[in-house]
């Protein structure tokens, strides 16, 4: 699976010093092919993304992440389609393992397992 970031809206939380644990590609693990998968980048010493959502007909819903929040472990941010979803990334001990919660208004709730992927080879 292959992303462009071009579009994507950077983020005001700064990285204080060298690679944070949240960058890379996490996706959900309860499923053969995921459903979720949240991909962080680092853009400018910002932490930048989008969370890729797997529709019913196998079309995807690319939602740039905006109002990023760090705190210690858990990385928390919003995304906006039709409303404005609510997300937080709380990452395991070994940051290869974490726990996606998500979740909007009026529909979707995610809470699943995560793990972080290797990056495509180019």
């Amino acid at each position: 699976m292959r992303f462009s970031f071009a579009p994507v809206v950077l983020l005001t939380t700064a990285l204080a010093f060298g690679q944070s644990p949240f960058i890379g590609m996490w996706q959900t693990s309860t499923s053969e092919k995921p459903t979720v998968t949240v991909v962080i980048v680092e853009l400018k010493k910002r932490l930048g993304g989008a969370v890729v959502l797997v529709n019913p007909d196998a079309s995807e819903s690319k939602l740039p992440m905006h109002n990023v929040k760090i705190t210690e472990n858990v990385m928390e941010f919003e995304t906006r389609g039709p409303g404005v979803c609510f997300w937080s990334l709380t990452l395991q001990t070994n940051h290869n393992r974490g726990r996606l919660h998500g979740g909007c208004p009026t529909e979707m709730v995610v809470d699943e397992p995560v793990r972080k992927r290797a990056p495509a080879s180019q």
